[in-house]
């Protein structure tokens, strides 16, 4: 489908005042208004990051109430359990909270679920294995605040719990436990509620030791990457500390796997983690048993953390076969069951696929037809699913709406998990598309573009990169910016080169610059016939054989339709 390019416009008065403020130049104002960041002191707490905000923990409800259950179970030599979620967010909040509590004096040990057994959270198993144990006190991390009814049962059975997750609530309730750490609670007055599992958890440690941990701020990068939670406010001082901190880490578990996944001598960025590290750290609760995962992240040995890194990365050779397999089946299922013109939300669901790689189908679905997409597996007449949704639709709230038609669900506005019987898949189906259909506009339905400025080749330069570099980490809330040119004059003939890179050059008329689309060599054609092409890119620098060039890294392009007013009819100002 045609993108939409929507064009962010920074007032003028607003961008130089700023500009003026900061000493800055007027195209770095724009990115950080194009960011929401419209002051100076929001601009250079934004610009230079400050650590010692991690620190506050004001309005962070019930951490008082937990430091001191942790006190008496300390105390009283209790029998304690950490318990998480087994994915990248909730191994690395257990590996900060177990090297926590050691430090503390409490020797807790842990329970990780089985991802195809268990499923997510607690459950009738893992509520046998605490009373049968006879543990006194349970932690949950980056998961808990929705079984109400395991954490009941535990407490009629004289075990508490508390609570540390990020996830949304359903409503103004929490679990009977003896504290409940989640900002998004309704009563909560914390001015971060957007930090991921690992997050609290490493708020909680500094808390709970009154210590800064800076050591353990490369975990709290990569599950906070990992979780795509917005890169802003403290999740932007953890992901930009955590990677100053993992591009030189000790941990003989991650220095074994960054070897492994072959970025050794490379920077470690939020790429990196988004796509070589958390997949690898996922690959094992995916497929079921998130133990090895675990045991690299804290383990002391490298030989053991060469070993377990090995495992990592065959895991997710495996996770990958997998998962292509059932990404082929669901879009068969897509041209026989799904009619896009009457169904904005995609509901798939077969018997015996891999519940572990459902929401990585379900994002690839979601992107390629830019509209929320959930995916279900059945097995034995009970349904496992993930969703993943577009920004115009609150994929959490839509399934509150739906909650009669489920056994359970979880998540927030990007991304759920649900349990559903297969007799009710019809009506839920039909539920979430009603829901849908009132929230979404048509518009919202086609894929867009958000275009941060529209640039001249000929006021390009290199000083632009670090600038831009500026604002990293990229992610959630802060993406890399893109930037387009309109009109340029297609200045040689397209070359396709390895793994379908189309390379061609381009000229405003008085720059010329090289312009490479990674996997777009599809284009050629289009670009070949081409006088003149509009293109959306990024600024990125040709290293290539001592080069150091800057170029355009596109993301998309588009024929020059330029009419009387100057603007493509394609393009629209936000």
């Amino acid at each position: 489908m045609q993108k939409i390019w929507k064009i962010k416009q920074a007032p003028a008065a607003l961008q130089e005042r700023l500009s003026a403020d900061l000493n800055i130049s007027p195209f770095l104002a724009q990115l950080l208004i194009n960011r929401g960041i419209s002051t100076a002191p929001k601009a250079g707490e934004f610009l230079k990051p400050d650590a010692s905000c991690l620190g506050n923990f004001s309005g962070l409800p019930d951490i008082d109430k937990a430091k001191n259950r942790l006190q008496k179970a300390r105390g009283n030599k209790e029998k304690v359990l950490l318990f998480s979620d087994y994915d990248a967010d909730g191994l690395t909040a257990l590996a900060i909270a177990k090297n926590a509590f050691d430090k503390f004096g409490l020797k807790a040990e842990y329970y990780i679920p089985h991802r195809l057994k268990e499923g997510y959270g607690l459950g009738g198993d893992s509520v046998r294995y605490i009373r049968d144990n006879r543990f006194d006190l349970v932690v949950t991390l980056d998961c808990g605040v929705s079984n109400f009814r395991e954490i009941a049962e535990l407490k009629n059975q004289g075990i508490e719990t508390i609570v540390i997750d990020h996830h949304h609530l359903a409503g103004d309730e929490i679990p009977r436990a003896s504290a409940v750490i989640n900002p998004k609670r309704r009563d909560s007055s914390y001015a971060h509620p957007d930090l991921a599992g690992v997050g609290l958890a490493y708020k909680f440690a500094r808390y709970l030791l009154d210590e800064n941990l800076e050591e353990e701020l490369d975990l709290a990068a990569i599950g906070t990457i990992a979780d795509m939670v917005p890169l802003t406010g403290e999740n932007r001082v953890i992901a930009r500390e955590g990677l100053r901190i993992l591009n030189n880490t000790r941990r003989p578990g991650l220095k074994s796997l960054i070897e492994t996944s072959g970025i050794r001598n490379k920077l470690i960025d939020a790429e990196a983690i988004s796509y070589i590290l958390a997949p690898r750290i996922n690959a094992c609760g995916r497929l079921g048993e998130a133990e090895l995962a675990f045991r690299l992240l804290i383990s002391s040995s490298t030989d053991e953390a060469q070993t377990l890194a090995k495992e990592l990365n065959l895991k997710n050779r495996q996770r990958q076969g997998i998962e292509g397999r059932i990404l082929d089946e669901a879009l068969t299922l897509m041209d026989t069951e799904i009619d896009l013109t009457r169904e904005r939300v995609i509901v798939l669901h077969q018997d015996g696929w891999h519940q572990g790689v459902l929401g990585i189908v379900a994002a690839k679905i979601s992107a390629k037809f830019h509209r929320p997409a959930i995916i279900v597996s059945f097995n034995d007449g009970l349904g496992k699913g993930s969703g993943r949704s577009i920004d115009s639709f609150h994929l959490f709230d839509g399934l509150t709406e739906c909650s009669p038609h489920l056994e359970g669900f979880g998540g927030h506005k990007k991304a759920c998990g649900l349990s559903i019987l297969k007799e009710k898949i019809g009506d839920f189906r039909e539920s979430i598309n009603r829901i849908a259909w009132e929230a979404l506009k048509p518009e919202d339905l086609l894929p867009s573009l958000s275009v941060e400025a529209i640039l001249n080749l000929s006021g390009l330069n290199s000083g632009m990169l670090d600038e831009i570099s500026s604002l990293e980490p990229f992610g959630q809330g802060n993406p890399k910016p893109i930037f387009a040119s309109l009109n340029l004059k297609v200045q040689s003939k397209p070359e396709v080169l390895g793994r379908g890179t189309l390379k061609f050059w381009v000229s405003d008329g008085r720059s010329v610059y090289p312009a490479v689309g990674f996997r777009m060599g599809n284009y050629f054609d289009l670009v070949n016939s081409a006088r003149n092409l509009d293109i959306a890119y990024r600024l990125s620098l040709d290293t290539w054989n001592g080069n150091n060039q800057l170029q355009l890294e596109i993301e998309d392009l588009r024929v020059s339709e330029v009419e009387t007013n100057g603007r493509s009819s394609l393009l629209r100002l936000s």
